[in-house]
């Protein structure tokens, strides 16, 4: 199977046709790609300028969530930036689209 994560601008459901692809991942199933996607997400994170400084990590991936209106995908991930002296972590939408290779 073929995993191809996109970065999303804030919200997975907005601007949808503007999604950054970020990495193919390919493997069995999702289970044998968690890893490779996990370290796409925190790489992606720590490449970005405005993160310099700030750990980074990511969340394994999970269906989509029926709640969503975009269609395009079939996971969704969400990658989190850790700033040193903030009240809050940053928050970033990942989806995942699944195809047959």
């Amino acid at each position: 199977m073929k995993y191809t994560l996109y970065r999303s601008f804030g919200d997975l459901d907005s601007q949808v046709t503007k999604h950054a692809l970020i990495a193919v991942e390919y493997g069995s199933s999702i289970d044998a790609v968690t890893d490779a996607l996990i370290q796409d997400v925190a790489d992606d994170l720590a490449e970005s300028p405005e993160y310099a400084g700030c750990k980074t990590t990511a969340y394994a991936p999970e269906p989509i969530r029926i709640t969503r209106r975009v269609k395009r995908y079939q996971y969704e991930m969400t990658g989190a930036v850790l700033p040193p002296n903030a009240p809050n972590n940053i928050l970033l939408d990942y989806g995942i689209m699944e195809a047959c290779e």
